[in-house]
């Protein structure tokens, strides 16, 4: 292989490592939540044509990364495709990996631009109250425990805390036994 396609395979490798990277949740989980502007509009205080303005930018937003998210899956067949002959065209192989970062490059950007339109929108404040409910609900009031872990018979589930509502602490595997401990 000549030294420009294997840079250009490596900075694709190296694209889709960090992409690879980034929290997909678990699943089940379903699709990423979208912002409820009722809630936004309620919760942060936002007038009726700040929170028109947001409905209106989150559905352009929407639209604009259904078609990125497009774009890049069809870059990726195409990259594939060249990849995937019985002659490699080393040159076509480079222009579809330029294409393919080109891509990315312009769906980071597309998120940065509709992030700063949004705090044209609205106040500082109103921003922050918004980054606050954007975070998700806090465990409420006794349910802190409700972490994944192991769980009856030390199999995979929510197990109970341990303590006074759960199970007895286990014993450290470097505590001290007692001598008359029989195993």
């Amino acid at each position: 292989m000549t030294r420009p396609l294997m840079i250009a395979l490596v900075a694709l490798g190296t694209a889709a490592a960090s992409l690879a990277a980034l929290p997909q949740g678990q699943p089940g989980d379903g699709p990423p939540r979208r912002p409820n502007v009722a809630a936004l509009q309620r919760e942060a205080g936002l007038t009726d044509a700040q929170a028109s303005q947001l409905r209106k930018l989150m559905q352009d937003e929407r639209k604009l990364a259904i078609r990125r998210r497009a774009d890049l899956q069809v870059a990726r067949l195409e990259l594939d495709e060249l990849l995937d002959a019985a002659s490699v065209d080393e040159k076509a192989v480079g222009a579809r990996v330029k294409a393919l970062a080109d891509l990315q490059a312009a769906a980071l950007k597309a998120r940065v631009d509709h992030r700063l339109a949004v705090r044209k929108v609205v106040t500082a404040e109103q921003l922050e109250k918004m980054k606050m409910l954007h975070r998700g609900p806090r465990p409420r009031a006794g349910r802190e425990w409700r972490r994944p872990g192991p769980g009856p018979q030390g199999g995979p589930g929510f197990g109970r805390p341990p303590g006074p509502d759960g199970p007895p602490n286990p014993p450290r595997p470097d505590a001290d036994r007692d001598d008359d401990e029989v195993d």
